[in-house]
C-alpha cells in the first residue's frame, strides 16, 4: 500500500513536472534540502545568464528516486536532468534511464572530467563503479566523518580517538557520568537508510562487507559481521533511549544541544553545529576521519550526482548546464552556499578554509578519499531497506544481534538471487 501511494504521488508531481517542462528549456528533479536548493539556485543563476528557462521540481528523498524511476521507466522525457544519491546510479544505469555521456565529453573536446575532481568523487560516477563509462557528473561531496567533543573526550581519558576501542572507552565514562542526561555517542536506528548509513563504516571497519569481491555471494553473516555488530550494540548501551527510532534530525539536535559527545554525521551537520543561533557547541566539535576498528576506518561515500535522463529531449542543453555547474567557480559558489565540494581547488581554497565553518574541510577531503561506496547493486534501495529492518530490530532489543545478521543474510540472498 505505501509503494502503490508513492507511485502515485510520483505520477502526479511527474504530471505537474510535464507541464513545467513544456515552456523549459530543461528541467531538473532534486531533493528536498540543502542540496537540492543549492542546485536550484545555480539553475536559476544560470537561466539569467543564458537568457534560458530552467525549471527545477524538488521532492523528498524518496520521492525522487520514485519519481525518477517512473519518468525512466515510461519514457516521458518529463525530466532533463536528475540529482541523484549515488547508490541509485546502478538502478538507473541498469535499467537503461541515464545517457552515457561519453559522446558528450568527446562533443566537447575531452576525455571526460578534469582531474581537479577528487578520484573518489569520479569513482562513483562510473558505471560499472571506476571502470565504466561516466553517466553523471558529482556535485555535492558528502562522505561521513567522525563528529565528537574533544574536551569531554579528554577528560574521559582519549586525547583523539582513532579506533573504536576509542570510542567506546570515552563514552562509557561520558554516559555513566552523564546521570541519563549526558551520553558518550548517539546514532541513526530507524529503520532503512538511517541505521544503515550508520552501521555500514563499523561493519567495513571489522573488514566485513555485504558481498563477497565479485558480487557472487552475500557475506553479511560472518564472524566479521558479528564482531562489527558487537561494537555496534555496546555504541547502543552508551547512546540515548530510543535510538531505534532516530533519523538525522534527532542526532543533530543532541549534538547541537551538548548532551551526545560523538556521532558518525555527514558533513551538512556542521553549518548547524557552527551557528550560534542553532546550537550550544559552536566551535567545540572536532571532526576526524572515521575510527579503525581491525581494519583501517572507512566513512560512506554519499555524493548527490547529476546524470542525464535517457528520456531527456534536451539532452545537449543538459550536458552544458552539467558542465557549467560543476566548474571549479560553480562548485565553490556551491560550497559557500552550503553543500560540500568536489573539487581538490575547492577544498585547499585559502579563502574559504580559513573561515572557521570550513575548518573541516581537510578532513571531509581525506574522508572522501578514504571512503567506501555502498554496494554497486541496481537493488540497492531494497537491499538497505531489508537490511535496516533487521538492524534496527536489534537495536530495539526485539531480537538479537545474532538474528539481525542472520534474517539479514536471508532477505538479501532472496533480493538478490545470491548464496
Amino acid at each position: 500500500m505505501v509503494r502503490k501511494f508513492c507511485l502515485a504521488l510520483a505520477v502526479a508531481a511527474s504530471a505537474l513536472a510535464i507541464s513545467a517542462s513544456a515552456w523549459a528549456d530543461i528541467t531538473i528533479l532534486v531533493p528536498s534540502g540543502s542540496e537540492g536548493d543549492g542546485l536550484r539556485a545555480a539553475a536559476a543563476d544560470y537561466a539569467k545568464m543564458k537568457n534560458t528557462k530552467v525549471e527545477t521540481v524538488q521532492a523528498p528523498y524518496a520521492n525522487v528516486f520514485e519519481q525518477g524511476a517512473n519518468a525512466g521507466a515510461t519514457k516521458s522525457g518529463v525530466f532533463d536532468i536528475i540529482l541523484m544519491d549515488d547508490p541509485w546510479i546502478p538502478f538507473f544505469a541498469e535499467n537503461g534511464h541515464l545517457e552515457d555521456l561519453t559522446s558528450y565529453f568527446k562533443g566537447a573536446g575531452v576525455e571526460g572530467p578534469d582531474n581537479d575532481f577528487l578520484s573518489k568523487s569520479l569513482a562513483i560516477c562510473r558505471n560499472p563503479y571506476n571502470s565504466g563509462p561516466y553517466v553523471c557528473l558529482p556535485y555535492v561531496g558528502n562522505a561521513q566523518m567522525f563528529f565528537y567533543d574533544a574536551a569531554k573526550f579528554k577528560e574521559a581519558g582519549v586525547e583523539s580517538p582513532k579506533t573504536w576501542d576509542d570510542v567506546l572507552k570515552a563514552a562509557k565514562t561520558l554516559t555513566e557520568q552523564g546521570g541519563g542526561r549526558y551520553f558518550g555517542y548517539v546514532f541513526r536506528g530507524g529503520q532503512g537508510n538511517p541505521v544503515v548509513a550508520d552501521f555500514m563504516p563499523i561493519f567495513w571497519s571489522h573488514g566485513a562487507d555485504m558481498f563477497n569481491a565479485d558480487r557472487t555471494k552475500v557475506t553479511i553473516d560472518t564472524p566479521e559481521g558479528a564482531a562489527a555488530m558487537k561494537v555496534f550494540m555496546a555504541l547502543r548501551d552508551v547512546s540515548p533511549k530510543g535510538v531505534e527510532s532516530y533519523n538525522a534530525n534527532e542526532v543533530g539536535t543532541a549534538l547541537a544541544a551538548g548532551t551526545a559527545a560523538s556521532s558518525i554525521n555527514w558533513p551538512n551537520w556542521v553549518a548547524t553545529f557552527e551557528d550560534p543561533s542553532q546550537s550550544k557547541m559552536v566551535g567545540k566539535i572536532s571532526y576526524s576521519p572515521i575510527p579503525a576498528g581491525t581494519k583501517p576506518g572507512s566513512s560512506e561515500i554519499g555524493h548527490w550526482t547529476m546524470g542525464i535522463m535517457a528520456a531527456s529531449k534536451n539532452k545537449q542543453e543538459a550536458f552544458d548546464f552539467m558542465m557549467w555547474a560543476t566548474t571549479a567557480e560553480q562548485i565553490k559558489i556551491s560550497a559557500e552556499r552550503g553543500n560540500p565540494p568536489v573539487r581538490t581547488s575547492v577544498f585547499t581554497d585559502a579563502e574559504l578554509t580559513k573561515q572557521e565553518q570550513f575548518r573541516h574541510y581537510p578532513v571531509l577531503m581525506e574522508a572522501i578519499q578514504a571512503s567506501t561506496p555502498r554496494p554497486r547493486h541496481p537493488k540497492w534501495p531494497e537491499i538497505e531497506n531489508a537490511f535496516g529492518i533487521e538492524l534496527s530490530k536489534a537495536v530495539a532489543g526485539t531480537i538479537s544481534p545474532e538474528e539481525a545478521l542472520k534474517n539479514s543474510q536471508a532477505a538479501v540472498e532472496q533480493i538478490t538471487g545470491l548464496k
